[in-house]
């Protein structure tokens, strides 16, 4: 019975301390060529987004990655830049409290890849008995490339598989125009 107890108290702290390294906020950079990318998620259920700077791909390993943005409802899965402003223009997104946003700065002229994370929603039938709506799940993963100074805005949707679009916020006299720019999907890189 000792050894079963050890074994699971062992276990606990192990995957405690594999969350607790995921749960990390993503290096942003301070010199060089920058962009500003402000990245926006539905303010219900929860979600997660994780940044991949520097690449094309999703890559844990990578040592400036983490959390950007997300909406969280386990304790010890806070740490998060949400609410970060940073000057990107406003939009009807980031005013609006239906949404959770957060901006951080990007290499210019270098991949950088999000990755969203929404596990299925589920419901307490009675009986102990739990049912899953898998159907309410996605993880999905974009890339796209920021120019020098240019200002960015990636909306997630809670929309089954989560689908994401992107828009440069292009200053015209003293408004903002946006334009639509093209993501690529990204899946994990391959191991070497």
């Amino acid at each position: 019975m000792k050894i079963c107890i050890s074994t699971a108290i062992a276990l606990a702290v192990l995957s405690g301390c594999t969350a607790l390294k995921q749960n990390v906020v993503v290096t942003e950079p301070t010199e060089g060529a920058r962009a500003r990318i402000r990245v926006v998620i539905p303010n219900v259920d929860y979600h997660g987004v994780r940044a991949f700077p520097d690449s094309a791909c999703v890559n844990r390993s990578l040592p400036n990655s983490g959390m950007v943005a997300s909406v969280q409802m386990v304790l010890g899965f806070e740490k998060n830049l949400n609410g970060k402003k940073i000057g990107v223009p406003e939009t009807l997104y980031s005013a609006d409290t239906r949404y959770m946003s957060a901006e951080i700065y990007a290499k210019a002229n270098e991949p950088i890849t999000f990755n969203i994370s929404k596990p299925p929603v589920t419901e307490g039938v009675g009986g102990g008995y739990v049912r899953v709506y898998y159907d309410t799940a996605c993880n999905q993963a974009v890339s796209f490339t920021p120019t020098s100074n240019g200002d960015y805005e990636l909306v997630f949707s809670s929309e089954k598989n989560c689908p994401a679009v992107a828009r440069q916020l292009i200053k015209t006299d003293a408004q903002y125009q946006e334009k639509i720019i093209p993501l690529e999907p990204a899946t994990a890189c391959a191991k070497k």
